[in-house]
């Protein structure tokens, strides 16, 4: 597993790392942790030393430590002092801080959404995860860059709300074509949460309620299998945007979407931006 960590200065990037260190414990993935930062044409670099010219850097440097603190003194899978990449032709300012396990300080300038979806494609990251607060997006640019992010990657996005407790996975996932992975990762959530699931069908028009719940059993039976107790219920088509915006601040909305699902088409990319942009909940969405 690929892991990209998008962060920024505010509280809420510092929670997104301390829980997605929490997931590294369990998944043990290659970790990117990315900054943005703008450029600045007018600072002569060259009579700066690196943290000067660079004060994400320094940024990250905390978190790096931030996210080897949550893993514990006896973790050792990842390396313990950054050392700089010098490459002449990179696009990104680089720093090393791998063990056994890659692990990479990066930062990008520019538009954050463009910054963190190029990274993402470069890296092949198989999860993107980035904060954000309850009411305001942050990043510099306002509130609609997580939705953003969503939309315009290719991969699955954590957007993790600040003070995230999960009581609740709240798991719309299309029967027919749902990877393992993302079901692996819907178990990890609900493990590391110690939270309750819910799988949700969507009552296409012309379907009947008993169909659906058949073919959402074949996921309710994944978990069953796993120990994993959860409930089963069934949303109308017309009523999904406004059940996914009204989950609470302590659920965790998990959404299957690629050009297969037929969630992919109920919710066209800048549907999927709004929802994350307006949504109380923390969302995972699932590529």
């Amino acid at each position: 597993m690929k892991l990209l960590v998008a962060v920024d200065e505010h509280a809420y990037s510092r929670y997104a790392v301390d829980q997605a260190a929490s997931l590294a414990a369990n998944t043990w993935p290659d970790v990117v942790m990315l900054a943005v930062e703008k450029k600045r044409s007018y600072v002569a670099e060259e009579e700066l030393d690196k943290e000067q010219a660079h004060p994400k850097i320094r940024m990250l440097r905390r978190y790096h430590a931030d996210f080897l603190e949550t893993l514990g003194p006896d973790v050792q899978i990842y390396g313990q002092t950054p050392q700089p990449v010098e490459d002449g032709n990179s696009e990104a300012l680089e720093e090393d801080a791998s063990g056994r396990k890659s692990f990479r300080l990066r930062v990008r300038k520019g538009n954050p959404v463009k910054a963190i979806t190029a990274e993402a494609q470069a890296a092949g990251s198989d999860l993107v995860i980035l904060g954000c607060s309850h009411h305001e997006g942050g990043w510099g640019r306002g509130s609609d860059v997580p939705g953003k992010v969503a939309d315009a990657v290719d991969c699955s996005v954590f957007i993790i709300r600040e003070n995230m407790a999960p009581s609740k996975v709240v798991c719309c996932l299309d029967h027919a074509h749902v990877t393992q992975e993302s079901l692996e990762l819907i178990n990890q959530c609900v493990t590391l949460y110690g939270a309750d699931l819910e799988i949700v069908g969507v009552l296409k028009h012309g379907e009947l309620k008993d169909e659906v719940e058949a073919k959402m059993g074949e996921v309710l039976d994944y978990y069953l299998e796993r120990g994993i107790k959860a409930l089963l219920r069934v949303v109308e088509q017309d009523s999904l945007d406004a059940f996914i915006e009204a989950g609470g601040k302590n659920d965790l909305m998990a959404l299957w979407l690629t050009h297969k699902s037929p969630l992919q088409r109920l919710l066209p990319g800048h549907r999927v931006a709004s929802l994350v942009n307006h949504s109380f909940s923390s969302l995972l969405i699932l590529r």
